[in-house]
């Protein structure tokens, strides 16, 4: 007892008496202002290594600014808020009118303390290979979870003087948004939630069948344009019979690029997250099954290093679903199989920590939501807020048909987010708008 006392009086000290010095700065291109704020790595103790936390605010255009900042949470895990500063500023126009927009990025990513591990490489030993990585960083592995984000940000307000944040939050970003939320209530002004699932929801519980969905969606769009159905008229089918035969013999589909059956899968799912990348599913499966590998090969993404906090998070938080077990009927049964392998392979050597309660349950609030969802989202399904509004009663769920992933940025739902945070409701938000935004035409040759 006296430890935690201890912790909360050391953690109350932090914030209360920390000051964040600003000195002008461009940040891609964008005039802003820049700082670092030192934190505990260790937030329950206080104790031990401090790390700094880059900081950005683009101040609001109509001075003074609304005390209650416009904060940006990345999504990932591992993206770092900061690197998306100009398109934030961009997008979000209209909030920035009378509002800062605040950047933080979460600690391990970006200019916070980055600690990053190489992808293990499948014919190494992955313990070796883990092992060695965690020993070779300045950081301890049990230190850059959620929670420790959502403290982090509380931090960083209380030293800049913000009265309240208005949290808009994207895929991961909208995990850290609830789990802020659950732990720093008061803090809270509004929250857009851009590509969520709720706390108490596995992801990896719902992937394989949330992915089939996606698809679905994809084939029945096809068969609705009669250019689309005309060009790839069995295209469902052939994907079907690669994902098997390449299973049996993966294909070398380019110089050094292998790809088995759950390989292709992958890319597949990849591609369904964007309305963009997914009108192009048909041509590529249809040219693929006649052995044109061009289109497919200009879909496989690059491999990079991952931050620890990415393998911190994967490994301890219940909400990521790591138990899941298949089958479950889908195309993608095979990829979530290999991802669960290889997730627990890394996780067996990535030390445990245990996450609180703000990370378990499902969070009950009466701040004013705006959960934003692609109508085919391969990932965060409107199915994946389901009971939202039970749980947050002055929560609105805003669907944009036939899109998949992160869809803040599309048609008219920038300017309803700016209406949003401007009102602090969403209660009469005309989303009507919602409809005339179409996915881009599928690509036919």
């Amino acid at each position: 007892m006296l430890a935690s006392a201890l912790a909360i009086l050391l953690a109350a000290a932090t914030t209360s008496q920390a000051k964040l010095p600003l000195r002008p700065c461009l940040v891609q291109g964008v005039g802003a202002k820049c700082g670092t704020l030192l934190v505990p790595e260790n937030r329950d103790t206080g104790i031990g290594p401090r790390i700094g936390l880059r900081v950005v605010i683009v101040p609001a255009r109509i001075r003074p600014a609304r005390p209650d900042a416009f904060a940006y949470l990345a999504g990932g895990p591992g993206s770092a808020a900061t690197e998306q500063t100009a398109v934030v500023n961009s997008i979000w126009s209209g909030v920035h009118e009378r509002h800062d927009i605040l950047l933080v990025d979460q600690r391990g990513t970006g200019g916070s303390h980055p600690l990053a591990c190489p992808p293990p490489d499948p014919n190494d030993d992955v313990g070796v290979t883990i092992r060695a990585c965690l020993a070779s960083l300045n950081g301890d592995p049990t230190q850059y979870g959620t929670a420790a984000a959502a403290d982090d940000l509380e931090t960083v307000r209380a030293a800049l003087g913000y009265r309240t944040l208005n949290l808009y939050g994207i895929s991961y970003g909208a995990t850290l948004a609830q789990v802020y939320l659950a732990r720093h209530p008061r803090s809270v002004r509004s929250v857009v939630l851009d590509g969520a699932t709720l706390l108490d929801v596995p992801f990896f519980g719902r992937f394989a069948l949330n992915g089939q969905r996606a698809l679905d969606l994809v084939a029945r769009r096809c068969v609705r344009e009669p250019a689309c159905a005309r060009a790839f008229p069995g295209w469902t089918l052939q994907l079907r019979s690669l994902v098997e035969a390449w299973n049996a013999r993966p294909a070398a589909i380019g110089p050094g690029v292998t790809l088995s059956g759950n390989d292709l899968a992958g890319v597949i799912q990849l591609m369904t997250l964007n309305a963009s990348s997914a009108a192009a599913i048909p041509l590529v499966v249809s040219r693929a099954s006649r052995g044109d590998y061009a289109p497919l090969a200009q879909q496989i993404p690059s491999a990079g290093d991952n931050p620890l906090m990415f393998w911190s998070i994967w490994c301890n938080e219940q909400w990521v679903g790591l138990d899941a077990r298949g089958p479950w009927g889908t195309y993608l049964d095979g990829y979530a199989a290999s991802q669960l392998d290889r997730y627990r392979s890394v996780c067996a050597y990535v030390p445990d920590h245990a996450e609180p309660a703000s990370n378990l349950a499902r969070v009950r609030s009466r701040v004013p939501v705006l959960a934003l969802v692609g109508g085919a989202d391969p990932q965060d399904p409107v199915a994946n807020i389901a009971g939202l509004a039970a749980a947050m009663p002055k929560a609105r769920i805003v669907v944009l048909p036939e899109h998949g992933h992160g869809v803040g940025p599309y048609g008219c739902l920038p300017n309803l987010v700016s209406l949003f945070v401007n009102r602090g409701s969403a209660a009469a938000l005309d989303v009507r708008c919602v409809r005339a935004t179409r996915p881009p035409p599928f690509v036919l040759r």
